[in-house]
């Protein structure tokens, strides 16, 4: 009895293999079910003759029962001369029995393959779904088609226990931050099922992954699956980090991340560097955090409570390095800008499940919503003189979430009296890192082409007033 993982959802990138896929594409395991393995293809006057691996004449019945004349077995082949059903007219009492099928049925040698018996009925696989702490979280049933082909996707489970929320205490500071609620590590253990089976357990325990609060576009290189956003031990390829700015920019006094992940292949102690650069291009200071075993993790950075932001620093680079100084990911630019007048700061989850920010400033219109007996304040927040690049990614503020009201059955300080949205959360932060959950209006954001600054506006809603 077999069954063959044939793929699991990692992929290889220079050698190395990224277990870290976003959670909002499919996630996908192959299996092939293989009862008996075909060890010769024989002509027997025209008809199929093959040689399996077992006495399918004593089989008991949790193996199946015995194979006798006229059952229906499913045969297929490694170089596809053969895959499908053929009745049994001979089948002899050996230990590598050999089964002939009926006059014709030969088309040309084969060497290898597998067969799949039809009295094991009701046949399904039962797959359980585990995390890091071996606990289990969900358990599927897959039924192979006709030739024994399984494709599992465990997305639609894993997109219901992590977060797209932001847990970091911005008021009491932090340097570095795990982001536990925003992936999650996984395995599968499986068990073949059929009328009056006795099979085992499979524990798929040594192949682990990781789900990240992402997508990935249609058309990507390594489909659902990060690889170029990983930092590995042999630093190749260097890791992107997990965000969709080219040039991030950090506003002077206000929160501000960035995020990357790590291979669970990173035996090295490794950490973040920051630096800071005058106008003139000249190093003001620089700052390692700390190195510590960090592998197989969702990292999140804060230059700014790592090392304050000099007063003449206009840009500062990012990178993630291991113990020895040698780097593991790209060295990502950031400007360093101060903020005008009224300004109102947007974080949230970017598409790749990193940090994402923007300082909305200068001038803000705000108005009150009146609707259905509630009341609250909504804002149109204006940015001007933005790239091709900042134009995209502040774009995915407006996403196709939908806004809903939940009911109030009765009113008391326990209710919920705020709208909800299905879709990213957006947070409005203050200096302080104080958080405000706000619901973005969706929005159809457009700009021409030709122009080599764009500007956009994002309408935002906050809670319910009182």
């Amino acid at each position: 009895m077999s069954l063959t993982v044939t793929q699991r959802p990692s992929t290889t990138i220079s050698g190395n293999t990224s277990r870290w896929n976003a959670v909002k594409n499919p996630i996908v395991y192959r299996m092939t079910r293989k009862d008996f393995n075909i060890t010769a293809v024989a002509d027997s006057g025209g008809a199929l003759q093959i040689t399996v691996n077992a006495n399918l004449t004593t089989l008991t019945a949790a193996q199946g029962s015995p194979v006798l004349v006229g059952a229906k077995i499913w045969v297929v082949t490694d170089n596809g001369i053969y895959n499908g059903l053929y009745t049994v007219v001979s089948v002899t009492n050996v230990a590598n029995s050999v089964v002939t099928f009926g006059a014709g049925t030969f088309v040309s040698a084969a060497t290898t393959g597998f067969i799949n018996l039809s009295q094991r009925t009701g046949y399904y696989v039962s797959l359980g779904l585990y995390n890091a702490a071996d606990v289990l979280l969900h358990t599927l049933r897959y039924s192979p088609d006709r030739q024994g082909l399984l494709l599992m996707d465990v997305s639609g489970i894993l997109i219901n226990l992590i977060s797209p929320d932001n847990v970091a205490d911005y008021v009491a500071g932090f340097i570095l931050n795990n982001e536990t609620t925003a992936y999650l590590q996984f395995y599968i253990r499986h068990l073949e099922v059929w009328t009056l089976s006795a099979e085992s357990v499979v524990n798929d325990t040594s192949n682990r992954f990781f789900a990240d609060y992402g997508a990935r576009q249609i058309g990507e290189l390594y489909g659902g699956n990060l690889a170029e956003y990983v930092a590995y031990e042999n630093a190749t390829p260097l890791a992107n980090f997990l965000t969709r700015f080219t040039r991030p920019v950090i506003f002077r006094d206000f929160p501000f991340s960035l995020s990357i992940l790590i291979s669970d292949n990173v035996s090295t102690n490794s950490n973040f560097r920051v630096e800071y650069f005058d106008a003139a291009g000249i190093t003001i200071s620089n700052n390692v955090v700390t190195k510590a075993a960090n592998a197989g993790r969702l990292l999140r950075f804060s230059p700014k409570d790592a090392l304050a932001i000099p007063a003449n620093a206009v840009t500062a680079q990012i990178r993630y390095e291991k113990t020895g100084i040698v780097v593991l990911s790209q060295t990502i630019t950031c400007a360093i800008a101060d903020p005008c007048s009224n300004p109102i700061l947007l974080y949230w989850r970017n598409s790749l499940g990193g940090d994402a920010f923007w300082l909305f400033d200068y001038n803000q219109q705000y108005s009150y919503r009146y609707n259905n007996g509630r009341k609250a304040k909504r804002y149109v927040l204006f940015a001007q003189n933005l790239t091709d690049n900042e134009y995209d990614s502040i774009s995915e503020l407006s996403t196709l979430g939908e806004v809903y009201e939940p009911s109030i059955t009765e009113l008391t300080t326990a209710i919920n009296k705020s709208q909800e949205r299905v879709g990213a959360q957006v947070y409005m932060m203050d200096a302080t890192g104080k958080k405000i959950g706000v619901i973005v209006i969706p929005t159809e954001f457009s700009t021409m082409t030709k122009l080599s600054r764009n500007k956009l506006q994002i309408v935002i809603e906050l809670p319910e007033i009182y």
